[in-house]
């Protein structure tokens, strides 16, 4: 049974004598905005008159925020002793140091400051420690910050100025750094590291960087020819990218370098498991005789994935054989050795009994290759449901009765879901797997469906399907579905893997609400569809962006021929990343396809679209297999 929020939250107006939760919440939002319009005799009165209302400690913090620039550091102390349970305590006090930083109050700052893992604190506790006399005290531990892979605050510049004219700022110092940040592909940083060198460092540096954006480079062997230390760090480099998209050439490369260059022995190793992993996703394995000698993580793991790649049967269930047994036992190399031993037992009875017993097995675990076993074996997926946890009102409300808990509710309630959901993050780290189940089923009956999904896995709750696949917003889906002749499973399967049923979210890149669209595949999908141009915030909506998301996605699927495996990578990746994938592999096993997605974000995304949608399918009612018969080989458009 759904409980609705308000029923939920009917404890909390027991506290209040003088209001109802509605007012309560309405007098504090106003106050909130009168604090932080400088109406503050105003916003002190309504504070009075929530003194016992669970957001009350908030209203000190919004008073106090809109002040920062003038508060003491004894308030500031005295709003942390008085408020240490609230997220945003540590925070607002980290932006009142950063604020007596900018003003160089440094005695202020080292009064006050305790440490912290925030770069620009620590730089500005150094710049502090400098200004105050203990120079030597700062430079020595500005190194560490220096060499980080990474470019690092605005805050660190002068700090990092002052240090480099010191002996402690060297060449070597230098190429610590420039080595982590290629490492890191960091190349804006790495570039900009190059003008700390000189003479034969500065070219050693320069082709550093050199092979790391071009490295064939490294065939240029004149160019190399110094042995020492550096070379051999960047011929090293240049040898293992190159083994990635030209392995032969690398390792004709190796031999010529292996016979000028005192390698030291793990670097050889290094360079020679590349090589040969990259030559096997070439399609060009270790002879037969050679593949005992082979006992590199590395090597064994690559060599499987190749074979995998280039459906390599024997190759695959004989490298999968050799993968460490807790690598071996996943549920992903479980299913590739079954459909190994499958391809190649022929007669063999010991080898066919051997991969029905292990499809039988993962066929009945909930997950993609759980499907695709089961679909194998001719049987149906398993579900493997909890039966319904107790969430009636009176469990829920005792949990809701938390500070914290109730902290969160509130301001999910006004509006402030970012604080809402630090809340709700912190008490999360102090609550038992059962109580953290029953949180999510708290957030579910709110509507924060995101929160229901990732609270239930916090608390491993798994086969709590109400929880973990919750079914929203079903008109929208249905009538979508309905238009487009598509799944609606299909398409909460998208929404569940896109955006975790976030009307709102926005990605990194610009996508916009339940399914994730950009706001130009919108308008290209409304164009196509006949629907109204997509205006500002109408992707934030889930009547408006249900139907453009569906609509792409039936457009993607028709494109593919009804290939609804090309068509969900194309929804993630983009079409033309997905031609070029698909070239040249007309009859590939679909499954073998999709292990071999280039990018690892849309690979995992097209496992899960497909297993969420069996499973909605099976929530809906119908049940559907992983896969489609039409859809079990790559087809050319």
């Amino acid at each position: 049974m759904i409980i609705g929020a308000a029923c939920l939250l009917m404890p909390f107006a027991l506290i209040a004598e003088q209001a109802s939760l509605f007012e309560q919440r309405a007098t504090y939002q106003s106050a909130v905005a009168n604090y932080a319009a400088g109406k503050t005799t105003q916003a002190n009165k309504q504070a009075e008159r929530l003194a016992d209302y669970p957001l009350y400690p908030y209203l000190q913090y919004h008073k106090l925020r809109v002040r920062l620039n003038h508060a003491s550091g004894h308030e500031m102390q005295q709003f942390m002793k008085d408020h240490v349970e609230l997220p945003v305590s540590p925070l607002i006090f980290n932006r009142w140091l950063k604020k007596q930083a900018s003003k160089r109050r440094w005695k202020t700052f080292l009064k006050y400051y305790s440490g912290s893992e925030n770069t620009e604190l620590q730089c500005y506790y150094l710049r502090a420690l400098y200004a105050t006399g203990r120079k030597t005290q700062a430079l020595d531990q500005t190194t560490a910050l220096w060499v980080s892979p990474t470019s690092q605050p605005k805050a660190c510049d002068p700090l990092f100025a002052t240090w480099r004219t010191t002996s402690r700022f060297n060449e070597d110092v230098a190429w610590q750094r420039l080595h982590a940040a290629i490492q890191s592909n960091q190349r804006t940083l790495a570039r900009y590291l190059l003008r700390f060198f000189s003479g034969q460092r500065k070219r050693a540096a320069d082709a550093y960087y050199l092979l790391h954006t071009q490295p064939i480079k490294v065939t240029r062997y004149a160019s190399f020819a110094k042995d020492n230390e550096k070379y051999r760090q960047v011929i090293q480099h240049g040898l293992i990218k190159l083994s990635k998209k030209q392995p032969e050439k690398a390792a004709v490369a190796w031999k010529k370098y292996n016979k000028t260059h005192s390698f030291s022995a793990s670097a050889k190793a290094s360079v020679e498991e590349r090589i040969l992993v990259g030559l096997a996703m070439a399609d060009k394995f270790p002879a037969e005789q050679n593949r005992t000698l082979i006992e590199s993580p590395y090597a064994i793991d690559g060599l499987a994935e190749a074979a995998l790649k280039n459906v390599r049967w024997q190759e695959l269930s004989y490298w999968i054989s050799r993968l460490d047994e807790s690598e071996r036992s996943k549920l992903r190399w479980q299913y590739w050795l079954a459909k190994s031993l499958d391809m190649t037992f022929e007669e063999n009875a010991i080898e066919a009994q051997q991969s029905k017993d292990i499809f039988l097995k993962l066929a009945q675990e909930r997950q993609y290759y759980g499907f695709l076993a089961a679909q194998k074996i001719g049987q149906p997926g398993k579900l493997n449901a909890q039966q319904p946890l107790d969430t009636a009102a009176a469990v829920l409300n005792n949990l809701a009765m938390r500070g914290d808990v109730m902290r969160a509710v509130e301001l999910f309630a006004v509006g402030d879901d970012l604080n809402g959901r630090r809340e709700w993050y912190q008490a999360k780290k102090t609550m038992t797997p059962a109580e953290l189940q029953q949180l999510a089923h708290l957030a579910l009956n709110m509507g924060r469906l995101f929160l229901a999904i990732q609270t239930a896995n916090s608390a491993e709750a798994f086969d709590d399907l109400a929880l973990r696949f919750p079914l929203a917003f079903s008109p929208l889906f249905d009538e979508a579905s309905h238009k487009n002749n598509t799944q609606s499973s299909l398409l909460r399967a998208i929404a569940r893997q896109e955006s975790a049923f976030q009307p709102s979210v926005v990605s990194s890149a610009g996508a916009q609400g339940l399914m994730q669209l950009m706001p130009a595949t919108a308008n290209l999908a409304a164009r196509r569809a006949r629907l109204p141009r997509v205006a500002p915030g109408d992707l934030k909506t889930p009547a408006k962006n249900i139907p453009l998301g569906s609509y792409h996605l039936t457009w993607l699927i028709q494109r593919y021929d009804g290939q609804r495996p090309l068509a969900i990578a194309a929804y993630n990746a983009g079409e033309h990343r997905i031609d070029r994938w698909i070239k040249g592999k007309e009859g590939v096993p679909i499954d073998i396809w999709i292990e071999s997605i280039p990018f690892k974000e849309t690979r995992n995304y097209v496992k899960n679209v497909l297993a969420f949608n069996v499973v909605y399918a099976h929530l809906l009612g119908n049940p559907v297999d992983v896969l489609q018969d039409a859809e079990k080989f790559v087809r050319p458009r």
